[in-house]
């Protein structure tokens, strides 16, 4: 149907404002004006319009046509009609409103009763008929489209239903969230159906952005991301402020869900890497993404995906901050080469990108082997502590433990930084250390797990199982607790950490074991009861040690939440 112009009568703008802006605002889920009759409503609340919408429904698309003032013995069988359904009397106030319609054909407000009491009474058949005869009489897409969608709906008729939402939607743009939402509830019947007719109503539509948004937010919400960030590109071809990827990310960073997060670093990278937005808009959405990514430690994941959005671009003009961390995932990933000639650039000038020359040398490292890159992270060892921890654990790598013992000793000095807590248990590694000359396993098991290389656990099983029972035996232990872990051997894992907190109940790392048994009863195998026994021991047993703040905070949550 195609909506008719009428001239707007004067007396009657006020209330249609004011009813159409409630409408405007109505998503299609309950927000009833009116209280529910007793005993509940009829239908599922997730699918209940509010009376104002079916009166706005009807009333909105009536606005510009005369309609017929009520007089008082109208008004007062309205509001008996209204007592009557409020009560539950459903069918008394069907009779009702049928004897008041035919006084007052079509009017707006009658026809928005009628349909509600007959959603509450489920006769959905009835409010498909009058939602028909009512639409064709007026020639009108917009009347009772809410009450037909609905009825289809709860007949079962879905693809009806998804016709009607698109029909009302792409005739009406305010009533985008209405018919966004009745979609998204359609795509449980039938996915493929709604997302084909959406599809098809976006591509004729010439890219009108809400029907691309809509489009997105079922895309996504049956798991098609890629498709999602396409429909939300046409959309941002208006060029709207913000664009809508900035928004989408908002909306999904708000639900504090990985998989949304995932999301929104994506769609900020696609906005991004977009030469269609202005320059200050790309720089800010790679800015944000990397930040997301550097949060959700996907660096790895992310930076191949940044270089590529940002290729249209030199370098030299992209953001220090977004340059400096691609460079360090894409060393991360594996990718050195593209790494150092993402930071040739800029030369050797480290007050252009602070860090390039660390993250240089540390691409020398990952490719080995570690002493090659000894002189570069030896002269960037001056610059900061990080420096001189990648130094020291490069020497480390290299099998050079004493010259790395004095560079640890160094890093420890700064008692405010990151890397001191990782730089004393390499001190008390190397200092316990017998027999002295397992160091150099250790040294290549530690370069290998930095390079992310899965033949690392075959070194620590081999140390594990070689090694007399010690401080080192103990640290291939818990290495080893860690790899079995990732591997998802959740039950090897534990009994090794277990090895370690039975065997060596006096070792400096017996209650790193016994809160380590405590997390993999608590997080793998889903038994909080074993867990708290862990902590607890851990806590009697060694009640000054470095991780007894933690496991008595989680020993204290565990008894408040599971009330032990």
């Amino acid at each position: 149907m195609i909506r008719r112009r009428f001239a707007i009568v004067p007396r009657l703008a006020g209330r249609v404002a004011a009813l159409a802006l409630a409408c405007a605002a109505a998503t299609g889920v309950a927000r009833a004006q009116t209280g529910p009759p007793p005993g509940g409503s009829q239908l599922p609340p997730q699918v209940r319009p509010s009376i104002m919408v079916l009166r706005g429904d009807a009333l909105r698309a009536q606005a510009e046509r005369p309609m017929p003032p009520m007089t008082g013995a109208q008004l007062g069988k309205l509001r008996e009609a209204q007592t009557l359904h409020q009560n539950g009397m459903f069918d008394r106030a069907r009779d009702q409103l049928l004897a008041l319609s035919a006084e007052l054909p079509h009017h707006p407000i009658v026809l928005g009763e009628l349909a509600q009491v007959y959603l509450d009474m489920k006769n959905f058949t009835a409010a498909e008929q009058l939602a028909k005869a009512e639409r064709k009489a007026a020639g009108d897409s917009l009347v009772l489209g809410v009450v037909l969608e609905l009825a289809q709906e709860r007949l079962g008729h879905t693809r009806d239903a998804v016709a009607t939402a698109l029909e009302v939607w792409v005739s009406t743009p305010d009533q985008a969230e209405w018919a966004a939402s009745a979609l998204l509830r359609l795509t449980a019947a039938d996915t493929k159906g709604v997302l084909e007719t959406v599809r098809r109503a976006a591509a004729n539509s010439g890219g009108r952005a809400d029907l691309e948004r809509g489009l997105a937010i079922i895309e996504w919400r049956t798991g098609d991301v890629p498709a999602a960030l396409q429909a939300l590109a046409i959309a941002d071809r208006s060029g709207r402020q913000p664009s809508w990827r900035w928004m989408f990310a908002d909306e999904l960073l708000s639900t504090g869900n990985g998989r949304d997060s995932s999301a929104a670093v994506q769609a900020l990278v696609a906005l991004a890497g977009d030469p269609s937005r202005v320059p200050p808009e790309r720089t800010q959405a790679a800015r944000r993404a990397w930040n997301l990514a550097e949060l959700r430690n996907d660096r790895a994941a992310v930076a191949p995906l940044m270089q590529k959005a940002l290729s249209d671009q030199p370098p030299g003009q992209w953001d220090s901050h977004v340059l400096l961390g691609v460079a360090r995932g894409l060393r991360e990933a594996g990718r050195t080469n593209d790494s150092r000639a993402l930071l040739a650039v800029h030369g050797d000038d480290p007050s252009v990108v602070p860090g390039a020359n660390l993250e240089r040398a540390l691409a020398d490292l990952r490719d080995g082997p570690p002493a090659k890159a000894l002189p570069a992270l030896a002269a960037a060892s001056q610059v900061s502590t990080e420096a001189l921890f990648r130094y020291a654990e490069a020497l480390f790598y290299a099998g050079m433990a004493d010259s790395a013992l004095t560079q640890y000793q160094l890093v420890v000095k700064q008692t405010q930084s990151p890397f001191t807590g990782a730089a004393f248990e390499r001190l008390y590694l190397i200092e316990d250390a017998d027999p002295k000359d397992a160091l150099p396993a250790f040294g290549r098991l530690a370069y290998e797990t930095w390079r992310g290389n899965r033949a690392a656990g075959a070194t620590a099983e081999s140390l594990y199982r070689d090694l007399p029972r010690g401080p080192l035996w103990a640290q291939a232990a818990l290495l080893l607790s860690a790899r079995r872990e990732q591997a998802g051997d959740a039950k090897g894992a534990l009994g090794a950490a277990l090895a370690v907190a039975d065997s060596l109940p006096d070792d400096r790392l017996a209650s790193a074991a016994r809160q380590r048994a405590g997390d993999l009863y608590r997080v793998q195998f889903k038994d909080d009861a074993k867990a708290l026994a862990q902590y607890e021991e851990c806590l009697a047993r060694y009640p000054r040690a470095w991780n007894s703040a933690e496991v008595r905070r989680r020993v204290e949550l565990m008894r408040r939440d599971k009330r032990f």
